[in-house]
């Protein structure tokens, strides 16, 4: 990547490839004034992408795709949301905004790139996913191999779901279980008359370990509800239908056939 990245050539395609995949910027997109004039569509996330067959669809690919970076791709910074109060005691955004404005779309020998961008708290998005799932998105080219290792932690990390000390079952087990061998070994004799056998012994320690986890597990107020109704661990509010992949694919050959591979 590093020789790659001194062709011109490659460093062209790579521009190319981000003006036609990671945008910041549309015609009426420049200023504050020009954002505000086009209204903001809330519910324009159930709307359907424009047909593919209309005779304008360029046109109205693009009328929607602006429609929908207006509603869905303008950061506004709020409190409580985004502002953060810095070291220095003033209010920052946690998101960096306002954002760098380009005036093309480039990268650099170093790796270093950038999409067009006028109006400084325009969001990025990828066009396919913002026309086709109509939501708030973001993408970033990965250029290095420090970038990729960082967002694979990130990514496990968020589906993980990686537990905290204070309701982490395994944590509150292990300081239950250090309690009840500190207990054991101040050997005085009260504790010494209770634990006489090994039985007595482990029956102490399922009540500690037990003791702990009521005591120091948090539970969230669905769970909770969860157990008192006695729907278990887990609840399902929806019924889920498998939907065929041969069945898209049918599909899309019949309204083009022109995707048919020629055998």
């Amino acid at each position: 990547m590093v020789e790659l990245l001194k062709q011109e050539p490659f460093r062209a395609r790579i521009a190319a490839y981000i003006q036609a995949n990671l945008r910041a910027h549309l015609p009426g997109l420049e200023t504050a004034q020009s954002v505000k004039s086009i209204p903001v569509e809330k519910d324009i996330a159930y709307n359907r992408p424009p047909h593919p067959m209309v005779p304008d669809y360029g046109q109205q690919l693009k009328a929607f795709e602006l429609r929908l970076a207006r509603t869905e791709q303008v950061h506004s910074c709020q409190v409580r949301r985004c502002l953060i109060v810095s070291k220095s005691g003033g209010l920052r955004c946690k998101r960096r905004a306002p954002f760098t404005c380009h005036e093309k779309d480039f990268i650099d020998e170093g790796g270093n790139w950038g999409q067009r961008r006028v109006y400084e708290f325009m969001n990025g998005w990828i066009p396919g996913i913002l026309v086709n799932v109509r939501c708030n998105n973001d993408a970033k080219l990965l250029t290095n191999g420090r970038d990729t290792m960082n967002t694979t932690f990130y990514v496990a990390g968020y589906a993980a779901k990686p537990q905290q000390m204070n309701y982490n079952i395994s944590a509150v087990l292990a300081k239950g279980y250090a309690v009840h061998l500190t207990r054991l070994a101040q050997g005085n004799n009260t504790l010494q008359a209770e634990v006489d056998s090994l039985r007595d012994q482990q029956r102490l320690l399922l009540f500690r370990l037990v003791h702990a986890i009521n005591r120091e597990q948090e539970l969230g107020a669905p769970m909770v509800i969860s157990y008192l109704m006695g729907w278990g661990d887990t609840y399902c509010s929806h019924h889920y239908t498998a939907i065929y992949w041969s069945s898209f694919v049918g599909a899309l050959l019949k309204a083009f056939p022109l995707l048919r591979s020629s055998r």
